[in-house]
């Protein structure tokens, strides 16, 4: 039998080569790579587990660790990431994630699950998090409409406008492959952070927060061609419970393969997103 034990990084050597099994064309050694740094959780000396068969790593489940602040509240995530088990011992693979549930102190989440992972999940406890997308269409520009100043995208000037939780998950989130996005109007500003990401091989911007939710959807169908030219991308994606219940013309709406779930003791499902995860991590 198998046999389980905590992920660090100097196991990095032995795992990279189970995630050929994920078949990901967009995804490089480099890229799996950053799944063995610690980005958010310097307390954590652990990035995951490994399933051993001998010196041989046959399975793996990744975990990235952050710490975060909710409503004033430090709040400790863990996002589980890259399960991946050979095919001769996919019956063990519940044993990488069994110890996961011991972090009671941790909102756990799972963000891109399988048909599998899903139907086990809930079986564990987990709570559906997110069953569907908005594909935001972007307008054609007119730059006598709209200022070359209304979207500003990986500007230094972005971090000198915010303050307080923004200003935190701006610097949490430097040096990875996500953009930051500063949208300028008379009534404020609106940061977005977001991840350029492809959908049966087309480039879509997946927005992941939102720190201003009124003026997005006062200005991104204004913006949102100017925004997809920028990053080179179709359309924006953005999940429909970040919305909060408003149209965003034109959309179209779609449910996801399987829901994102999550497991917290402390914080509902509108407190829950996709930052610190492994959509900026592996720029997925």
């Amino acid at each position: 039998m198998a046999t389980i034990k905590k992920a660090k990084a100097k196991d990095a050597e032995k795992i990279l080569p189970l995630f050929s099994e994920l078949n990901n064309p967009y995804l490089t050694r480099e890229d799996w790579q950053r799944l063995f740094q610690p980005h958010w959780d310097d307390s954590q000396d652990y990035c995951g587990y490994v399933m051993y068969d001998g010196d041989q790593a046959v399975g793996f489940l990744g975990l990235l660790f952050s710490q975060r602040i909710i409503h004033g509240k430090e709040a400790r995530f863990c996002n589980v990431s890259s399960w991946v088990v050979k095919e001769k011992y996919r019956r063990q693979s519940l044993y990488l994630l069994l110890p996961v549930l011991e972090l009671h102190n941790h909102t756990i989440t799972i963000l891109t699950c399988s048909a599998d992972t899903y139907l086990i999940t809930k079986k564990l406890g987990f709570r559906d998090l997110e069953f569907g997308q908005r594909v935001i269409l972007p307008i054609p520009c007119f730059p006598a409409l709209i200022s070359p100043n209304s979207i500003m995208i990986n500007d230094p000037e972005i971090e000198k406008t915010l303050k307080g939780v923004p200003l935190k998950i701006f610097r949490d989130h430097q040096g990875l492959k996500c953009f930051h996005v500063m949208i300028n109007s008379p009534q404020g500003v609106c940061y977005l952070v977001v991840s350029r990401t492809h959908k049966k091989r087309f480039p879509f911007a997946h927005i992941h927060y939102i720190s201003n939710h009124q003026i997005f959807m006062s200005h991104i169908s204004r913006v949102s061609g100017r925004l997809c030219w920028r990053m080179k991308v179709v359309a924006l994606l953005v999940d429909e419970r970040l919305l909060l219940g408003g149209e965003v013309i034109p959309s179209i709406y779609f449910n996801l393969p399987h829901p994102r779930v999550y497991k917290s003791d402390t914080w509902k499902s509108e407190e829950v997103d996709t930052l610190y995860s492994e959509y900026q991590v592996l720029n997925l």
